[in-house]
């Protein structure tokens, strides 16, 4: 089976490139504009990812209401179009469609009515909500704050001010449960072999690493291992009113993708050491 990965250039875009690449999937890479002209015929014996609002969300507050509403307009363009021609649809979206649930306790499950308070969670919702309505085949495949090693992300930001010699001050209660990107791009690798082979699983799914834990404490096991490459690296302080989770994305529950998928959390930490000496060694040149 064939993919269209429908995304903007991201670390997200190049993990499912690499990882589909690896798995020898033929795939075809186009941006949400490219869809108004794209040839049917590349969906014959194909299945779609859409991973081009999660790609910006991630590190965006948000898409400006006319880009929302065209958003919304393209997408629904492509849901109709997989529809007719029976292609699975595979939407990437995030746990901020619960940031709103302030009196929920413990991990957020699929099964969960979802309730954004953010404006990237309403708008993802809105996403959500149109998958689940116009595509019979469509399956939302939700994650927690992506990590990569690249400027402009949670990780190679925390690494940047750490290297200036100045005290992070991090939150040390909200926790979540950070997720590399090549780590996701395995996961939606292993549900693309499955779609393609027939399996009947269809709508909203969980996965992220394992292991929750706060702002703090993750740029702890960082700093831990950055002091390897690099020094000095300066020390980071806990702070309530510090830098919290970028995007700040509350913990979930990844049962379901056990019980349909049989794909098992990895934890983050087995990620971090190569994670971080790549942004250190690039860092450095």
């Amino acid at each position: 089976m064939n993919v269209v990965l429908v995304s903007r250039p991201s670390p997200l875009n190049d993990a499912i490139g690499s990882q589909l690449t690896q798995r020898e999937r033929p795939l075809v890479v186009m941006s949400m504009d490219d869809v108004q002209t794209m040839d049917v015929k590349i969906l014959r014996d194909a299945i779609v990812i859409d991973g081009d609002a999660l790609a910006y969300l991630q590190c965006h507050n948000g898409f400006a209401d006319d880009v929302h509403a065209q958003m919304l307009v393209r997408r629904r363009s492509l849901l109709q179009t997989c529809l007719a021609h029976d292609v699975p649809y595979l939407f990437l979206s995030d746990g901020r469609v619960f940031d709103g649930c302030l009196a929920h306790t413990g991990d957020c499950a699929e099964h969960d009515d979802i309730e954004p308070a953010s404006l990237e969670g309403k708008q993802l919702a809105e996403y959500e909500r149109l998958v689940m309505a116009d595509a019979g085949q469509g399956v939302v495949l939700r994650t927690g704050p992506l990590i990569a090693s690249r400027e402009g992300n949670f990780l190679g930001d925390c690494l940047a001010t750490m290297r200036e010699g100045k005290v992070l001050a991090l939150n040390d209660a909200l926790m979540s449960c950070p997720t590399p990107v090549s780590d996701f791009a395995r996961v939606i690798s292993g549900i693309v072999d499955q779609l393609s082979c027939g399996a009947p699983c269809r709508g909203a799914y969980h996965y992220c690493s394992s292991g929750s834990a706060s702002a703090y404490e993750f740029a702890e096991v960082v700093c831990a291992f950055a002091s390897q490459f690099v020094t000095p690296v300066a020390d980071i302080a806990a702070d309530e009113a510090g830098v919290t989770w970028q995007p700040s994305v509350p913990a979930l529950s990844c049962n379901q993708i056990l019980q349909d998928f049989g794909i098992k959390q990895l934890p983050w930490r087995a990620y971090l050491p190569r994670m971080v000496r790549a942004v250190c060694e690039g860092g450095s040149k």
